[in-house]
């Protein structure tokens, strides 16, 4: 199958797959809801039928409550952590990049546990996106400097350096947490492991806004990727101003981030996984695999978030474990394939 006709089916198995998946995480649950009954409220809502698709008060209260602000802000996240995977897999021109391995993810977690711990989540508004955005800046910048000390970025470079700010970031956040009150402990237990528990419209809104104007951000800025990712003498040969540039993505990549780690906590390997997937079957130019991995990615959350919450009806599963479950596999495996070609 040509690329064309690869790329179309594919997106449009997206378009399939993630509204279908939206609707049975909507559905399911401790108390299941007909799906017939969502799909019918849903339209009710947009003025296309009676307004309580016959789930009752309950079934209402939960769907609009529960189910679907918790929906969608998975949707939000994994897309969000798709994008910026295939962004930095472009700026740093390596395949195995991701927000997670080079920091990012670690990072804004350290910065949104540090404003729970200082009380600054409690008084401050919008504290804690704020300095998870701050957090995830820091530590790419380190890890982007740090990789390049040496010249040439390289796999092992970036993946040592990356390893070794997401530890130090770690760190910092293990001492946070035994520093931690009592009352907060739980709170910054969240970060370390992920999870979408008590989400509602606030978080919602409080985090669409950063990942929204992210991810629009670097769609816009595809062709921008496209001309990185042929190297550094070749976009300066071609009039990019690459520090601008760069430093500009990985800007817009940080704010998606570390809104992202402040809804959810730490969710790993999303950005990994469907960038890296999506890339033999929709092609690498930008226009093209961010839309697609941003599907993928709201895909994949939204059915992890799905099974964290339905497969131990006693206890809520992190989220950020379940994605470790698939992504840690998926990420050995591309790293001897990404050795054997090298």
């Amino acid at each position: 199958m040509n690329e064309p006709r690869c790329r179309a089916w594919t997106i449009a198995a997206l378009l399939i797959a993630l509204p279908a998946a939206l609707l049975i995480a909507c559905a399911v649950g401790t108390v299941p809801l007909p799906a017939a009954g969502v799909l019918r409220a849903l339209a009710g809502a947009a003025g296309l039928g009676a307004p309580d698709g016959g789930l009752g008060d309950v079934g209402q209260t939960i769907l609009w409550n529960v189910r679907l602000p918790r929906v969608i802000l998975a949707a939000l996240v994994g897309g969000g952590l798709a994008v910026v995977g295939a962004a930095l897999q472009s700026v740093f021109r390596n395949p195995m990049a991701d927000s997670g391995l080079l920091g990012v993810g670690p990072g804004a977690a350290l910065g949104a546990v540090l404003a729970v711990h200082l009380g600054w989540a409690a008084r401050v508004f919008l504290a804690l996106p704020l300095s998870a955005f701050v957090g995830a800046m820091v530590a790419t910048l380190a890890v982007y400097g740090l990789s390049r000390l040496a010249g040439r970025t390289t796999l092992s470079g970036l993946l040592l350096t990356g390893l070794a700010v997401s530890a130090l970031a770690s760190a910092g956040t293990s001492i946070l947490l035994v520093a931690s009150d009592e009352f907060r402990v739980k709170a910054v237990l969240f970060w370390l492991a992920g999870g979408l528990e008590g989400r509602g419209w606030a978080h919602v809104e409080s985090a669409a806004v950063l990942i929204v104007l992210g991810v629009l951000t670097l769609m816009a800025l595809s062709r921008v990727l496209d001309v990185l990712a042929l190297g550094e003498t070749e976009a300066q040969a071609l009039g990019l101003p690459v520090t601008v540039a760069r430093l500009g993505i990985l800007a817009a990549a940080a704010a998606i981030a570390g809104a992202a780690t402040a809804a959810a906590g730490s969710v790993p390997f999303v950005g990994l996984i469907a960038a890296h997937a999506l890339r033999p079957l929709v092609g690498p130019r930008g226009r093209h695999l961010l839309p697609a991995t941003f599907l993928a990615g709201a895909l994949l959350v939204v059915l992890a978030d799905l099974g964290a919450r339905t497969l131990d009806l006693r206890i809520e599963l992190p989220l950020g474990s379940l994605t470790s479950v698939v992504g840690a596999p998926y990420f050995l495996l591309a790293l001897r394939g990404a050795r054997e070609r090298e």
